[in-house]
């Protein structure tokens, strides 16, 4: 072998050397940035954890609130009728007409096939009533609306329009009234619970 050839080769030999320890390097160091990165991670899934624990408590008693607030019904149809009862309590007290009633069923949500979303399971189901007012008082209108308005009770306006009634001081009113409450397990019969 020439001495040109193994300068040659030695050039080769070490830039092959070069290019491979520095692709071994590279793929060394990405690896170590990969651990050290899930390991951060790691901890504050920890902390986070550990802070959850400690806040435990104060959470249950959140919870045991609301479930003791929360109005249950056995279904959606019977927290409707609930909901149209106290619409109806509350207009006839201040002497308005409910010129239309109408129960609202869940929007469900369209998948990409055209079939609904499985529902996502959020803490609350609702009942909503559409009603209809024509040529109301303003004044009798907004104390209806008030009482209809009690957070204690989970019950609120969800959508409200108004528009003139064209005489005096009247207007014309649709609005949503939605009950938020939480459905009930209905009692299983079973043999041993039968005569």
């Amino acid at each position: 072998m020439k001495k040109s050839e193994k300068i040659l080769l030695t050039i080769f030999g070490v830039m092959f050397l070069v290019i491979i320890g520095g692709g071994a390097v590279a793929m060394g160091m990405k690896h170590y940035l990969a651990i050290r990165e899930e390991n951060e991670t790691l901890s504050g899934r920890i902390i986070e954890m550990n802070e959850a624990i400690a806040q435990g408590s104060e959470w249950q008693r959140r919870h045991d609130w609301l479930d003791k607030q929360v109005p249950g019904f056995s279904s959606r149809q019977d927290a409707s009728v609930k909901l149209l009862e106290v619409i109806q309590r509350e207009a006839d007290k201040l002497s308005l007409a409910l010129a239309g009633k109408e129960f609202l069923e869940p929007v469900k949500t369209m998948g990409p096939d055209g079939l609904p979303l499985e529902e996502e399971g959020g803490y609350f189901d609702q009942a909503t009533v559409k009603v209809t007012l024509t040529k109301v008082k303003e004044q009798a209108f907004f104390t209806w609306l008030h009482s209809m308005q009690t957070p204690d009770s989970f019950l609120g306006i969800t959508r409200l329009q108004i528009s003139p009634g064209g005489e005096g001081k009247t207007i014309n009113v649709e609005a949503e009234v939605t009950q938020f409450y939480r459905e009930k397990a209905s009692a299983k019969l079973s043999k041993a619970s039968t005569p």
